[in-house]
């Protein structure tokens, strides 16, 4: 089997990489690969920040994002330059979600068979 890791630096609202990666790693998981984590750099880390008030009519990527990485025992990263460059704080973070750094990462992409990257980079 298959090893994978994201690696996502888009916005939560602005393109649709979040649904996209959920959708995606629906089927990594059903084919019966691992996925190592979701990792996320530049202003990708916003996806992470679980105390934002998308109303009722707008869909709450964080809480989709919590909820599935819980159910599938998935790691979820914040970089933490950005977090720091953004003023988030890990008390803020959806369940599950810590910072660590690109070195961190690294570690992830060497332990992987594919790289996925999610955005144009940060």
């Amino acid at each position: 089997m298959t090893t994978y890791s994201f690696f996502i630096s888009t916005e939560p609202y602005k393109f649709e990489a979040s649904d996209s990666l959920i959708e995606m790693c629906k089927s990594v998981i059903k084919k019966g690969h691992t996925i190592k984590g979701f990792f996320f750099f530049g202003t990708g880390v916003y996806n992470i920040k679980g105390d934002i008030s998308s109303g009722s009519s707008i869909r709450n990527i964080p809480k989709k994002l919590e909820k599935f990485t819980t159910e599938n025992n998935i790691p979820v990263v914040g970089c933490s330059t950005w977090v720091s460059l953004t003023g988030l704080k890990e008390s803020s973070f959806i369940e599950g979600a810590s910072e660590e750094g690109l070195g961190d990462f690294s570690n992830w992409v060497v332990e992987s068979d594919k790289l996925i990257v999610l955005g144009a980079g940060g």
